[in-house]
């Protein structure tokens, strides 16, 4: 059985890498507001003659205050056919009024499919949700850019009922995601990056038209999360971003340093999907092409269920030329930066690798807790080993690694997955901009609040899991947008929250929290209470070094 075990380690980082992307997937429908049946409708022209737009009223969740919702305004050309995978094309301006009662056309993704709508229609999904509280004022505005693992998300899924509580205009706009989005053949068909480009230009359309909605398009603050963090992370290193675009940026959890940010074959992958569609000549750039532009974006969607996506470096945009970690050593920037991680962060790799593992093996508990680790370490891909041996002193006892026993192993495997997929990425980005702009505040945090809910597990449950979500990948977004019906204390976490963020946007100094004065620290610990942590290296042992770490433990199951 363990020299099954080895060769399954060996076997599954390719099965994980698209169940990686799976648990990466952190948006949920829901919330509350008004709906497009409300009698009360508010018009605004827009700039440059692009046209109206008609929009209706919601309410805040706490105070009950008015604000206006104007959903699914396109500020893109429809990206069909030539244009499939090529870089955004400014809307063209329309006459008379544009309904923006509802939320517009969401990027196609399988889970979410209309199979009764054209391609055409499909694919027109480049549009953008404004909320505002006073159409003559000048606020700041907080742009927020979704996560979903690269392939998944809309602005139906964030609702703004928290945030407007504060007076902040907020705009969530939507970006081509999947294949549609992210393949790449570095040819002038296939460019690459262009749901970057997608973002770039909704910042564009924010610069030019927030005005009209009681926005200051000078004081623009940029937040993602996930693979939104990875977008935004994009955006602060890149030169294709003007400086007029944003002023301030807030990255939750992760960055594009991760692992899994970048996409290190796209050209394999684009005639892997080629070949999926049963084209023929996959391997010849002309053919390919006509593939890809010419098939269904069900067929698309269904070829790719096992792809994952990311971001590629030399995409001819030039949106990220060079490698992430090189565009790094030049950054200049001077903005202020948000940037942090949930306490388990990584929670969701270890759920999603324990899936992998359990498909292939028939029982996981006779595995050795040193092969269990193994194969999360290889999901990395030092191939000097010192990253393995490293964790692995760091993380385990010395007994542990040869024992069967990974109930103890439990925190271990949870620092383990956060530190490689989301906090080490997380630190790295804030410290060298600190580093290389020490007079320009970076603020870390860590979110240390577990409250009644949870996204562990949401998409398909987590009762069959060994272990528990702790503070889970995605649970701060919680307390940001109004996703749950919360109560008590995880109401008063989420005035906190929305206090941070939003006072944060508004003069760039988030309430309550202190920036780095070296690479070490301080980093701020949210809960009900903020409190500092001196050394941000013990976040990395933040389950392991948990007095309380045993709930983290199923009591009712075994490994």
């Amino acid at each position: 059985m363990r020299r099954r075990g080895v060769y399954v380690m060996l076997t599954l980082c390719g099965v994980l890498t698209a169940a990686l992307t799976t648990f990466l997937v952190i948006s949920l429908t829901g919330g509350q507001g008004a709906d497009a049946s409300d009698a009360q409708t508010v018009t605004v022209q827009l700039s440059n003659g692009q046209g109206e737009v008609l929009g209706n009223y919601g309410s805040t969740a706490w105070t009950d205050q008015t604000f206006m919702q104007f959903r699914g305004i396109p500020f893109a050309e429809p990206p069909t056919e030539e244009m499939r995978f090529q870089p955004p094309v400014a809307r063209i301006p329309w006459t008379g009024t544009l309904n923006a009662l509802n939320f517009g056309q969401r990027c196609p993704v399988i889970t979410n499919l209309d199979v009764l709508l054209s391609d055409a229609e499909l694919e027109d999904c480049l549009n953008l949700s404004v909320y505002t509280k006073n159409l003559s004022a000048s606020q700041p505005v907080m742009v927020y850019i979704y996560g979903g693992g690269f392939y998944n998300g809309s602005a139906e899924d964030h609702p703004p009922n928290y945030i407007l509580e504060k007076d902040v205009v907020l705009v969530v706009p939507q970006y081509r995601v999947g294949a549609l989005g992210w393949l790449s053949t570095y040819t002038e068909e296939l460019p690459g990056n262009a749901p970057i480009a997608d973002i770039l230009m909704a910042l564009e359309w924010v610069q030019l038209h927030i005005n009209r909605f009681g926005g200051d398009p000078q004081t623009v603050t940029i937040f993602g999360q996930s693979a939104g963090a990875g977008v935004a992370s994009s955006l602060l290193l890149s030169p294709r971003t003007g400086d007029h675009l944003f002023k301030r940026a807030i990255v939750q959890s992760g960055s594009i340093l991760a692992s899994w940010a970048i996409n290190k074959d796209p050209r394999g992958q684009s005639r892997r999907i080629c070949d999926r569609l049963g084209c023929s000549s996959c391997e010849q750039q002309e053919q390919l092409v006509k593939c890809l532009q010419k098939a269904k974006v069900q067929d698309i969607l269904i070829a790719t269920t096992s792809e994952s996506f990311s971001p590629i470096v030399g995409d001819l945009q030039g949106i990220l030329p060079q490698q992430p970690s090189e565009l790094l050593k030049n950054y200049r920037r001077q903005i202020p930066l948000l940037t942090g991680f949930t306490q388990h962060d990584g929670s969701f790799v270890l759920a999603s690798y324990y899936d992998a593992l359990a498909a292939k093996v028939s029982n996981v508990s006779l595995l050795s807790v040193r092969q269990f680790s193994q194969g999360i370490n290889d999901m990395v891909n030092d191939t000097s080993g010192l990253t393995d041996n490293i964790l692995n002193r760091m993380l385990f006892k010395p007994y542990m690694l040869n024992s069967n026993d990974h109930n103890s192993a439990v925190p271990s495997y949870f620092d383990l997955t956060s530190s490689i997929f989301m906090k080490s990425p997380v630190i790295t980005l804030a410290t060298r901009i600190y580093t290389l702009q020490p007079s320009t505040p970076v603020y870390v945090y860590s979110f240390d609040y577990e409250g009644q809910y949870t996204r562990f597990g949401y998409e398909f449950g987590n009762s069959h899991y060994p272990f528990n979500g702790g503070v889970h990948h995605s649970n701060d977004n919680i307390y940001l947008f109004s996703t749950h019906p919360l109560e008590g204390q995880d109401i008063q976490m989420s005035q906190k929250m929305v206090e941070t963020w939003t006072s944060f946007a508004i003069d760039g100094t988030p309430n309550d929290l202190s920036p780095l004065t070296s690479a070490s620290g301080p980093y701020n610990q949210l809960n009900l209470e903020i409190t500092k942590g001196e050394d941000l290296l013990e976040t990395l042992t933040a389950a392991i070094d948990d007095p309380d770490n045993g709930r983290l433990q199923r009591e009712d199951m075994e490994f």
